[in-house]
């Protein structure tokens, strides 16, 4: 009777829990009046709410409630109605104690193993929210920086918005992409951009510097945020470097020369956390715009550096005028290549 109670359940959840807690009870009340109380057959009415409690689960408390009070109805009836049993032939003391063994045992276990399935789908869920919760945390470490990954933590309600004065901000843009992708499988353009950017990803953490976005072809990373660094610009120009040298030797693996235009411009930004689904840190103000225009007013394998960036690096590096430029939105600006270190 307990056994079929799954598969009754997925028929009707009414009559399942009808022959799982009321007719068992009734079941064995009449077998208990049959074989006399001694036999210990009424124990098993006690089995009724555990199996309801797995089958059911404790959110159908209504149902337990009504199988408890079934099974002690029960088992009162029994032990204050039921003497000596109905059939005579019940009254064989040997009987009687292999029925009240069997019906002990019987009951110990019929409400152990519900209670073992019970634990065990408990732990079972547990454990897979848990992993659930270690993708989450490990998604929105990869998507936000470490600092404002906490605070969101904290404060999930909290608007993160920063004013930092003291950052660098590095575009780099690769030289005629459109018409390389142009000759490129989907295939081919995604692992041909996974590898250049991861290796870029790298280079990015071996400076302490914050990736901030990927634009189409175009990387973008800052120093000086979501924290204050040391040297800002000498960061982002040690970064730009390592980038032309990288990209050189993956010229030289491929047999096809690959150039980046990279701007540079240091200066204040407010950065923050936008949106409700998809969570993006990113960084807004003329130092981004400006670090932006240098790139893409550049020139292939070349360092573009503002007034602002060559001030921050005078004395470290070497760099060759390259006059005032017009910068569309911003207007005349005078300029410089960054060369080498000193």
């Amino acid at each position: 009777m307990f056994g079929a109670l799954p598969f009754l359940y997925r028929k009707s959840e009414f009559f399942g829990f009808f022959i799982g807690a009321i007719l068992s009870c009734a079941s064995f009340l009449f077998l208990t009046y049959l074989m006399g109380i001694g036999s210990g057959i009424h124990l098993l009415m006690f089995v009724a709410p555990a199996a309801v409690l797995v089958i059911f689960g404790p959110q159908r408390w209504g149902l337990l409630l009504s199988s408890i009070v079934a099974s002690t109805l029960g088992v009162g009836c029994a032990v204050l109605l039921i003497k000596e049993p109905a059939l005579s032939a019940a009254n064989d003391p040997t009987l009687q104690t292999g029925l009240m063994l069997v019906s002990a045992t019987s009951a110990l276990w019929l409400v152990l193993i519900p209670g073992y399935v019970g634990f065990f789908r408990a732990e079972r869920a547990e454990d897979a929210l848990e992993a659930e919760h270690a993708r989450s945390e490990a998604l929105l470490y990869n998507l936000l920086p470490t600092e404002i990954a906490a605070r969101l933590k904290d404060a999930p309600d909290q608007t993160i918005a920063d004013s930092l004065d003291h950052t660098a901000i590095l575009f780099a843009d690769i030289v005629d992409f459109t018409p390389r992708s142009a000759r490129m499988t989907p295939e081919e353009l995604v692992s041909f951009l996974n590898r250049i950017f991861s290796t870029f990803d790298e280079l990015a953490a071996k400076h302490g510097l914050e990736k901030i976005k990927t634009i189409g072809d175009a990387y973008m990373v800052a120093a000086g945020l979501p924290q204050p660094v040391d040297r800002p610009v000498h960061r982002v120009a040690e970064m730009a470097f390592d980038m032309l040298d990288a990209l050189r030797g993956l010229s030289d693996e491929i047999g096809e020369q690959i150039e980046i235009r990279i701007g540079v411009h240091s200066g204040p930004v407010v950065a923050g956390v936008i949106g409700h689904q998809k969570l993006f840190y990113d960084v807004w103000g003329d130092t981004v715009n400006t670090a932006s225009r240098m790139e893409s007013h550049g020139a292939a394998g070349r360092i573009q550096v503002t007034a602002a960036a060559r001030e921050a690096l005078k004395g470290d590096y070497n760099f060759e005028p390259r006059g005032p430029v017009e910068i569309k939105g911003i207007g005349r600006l005078e300029t410089w290549w960054l060369t080498q270190k000193t």
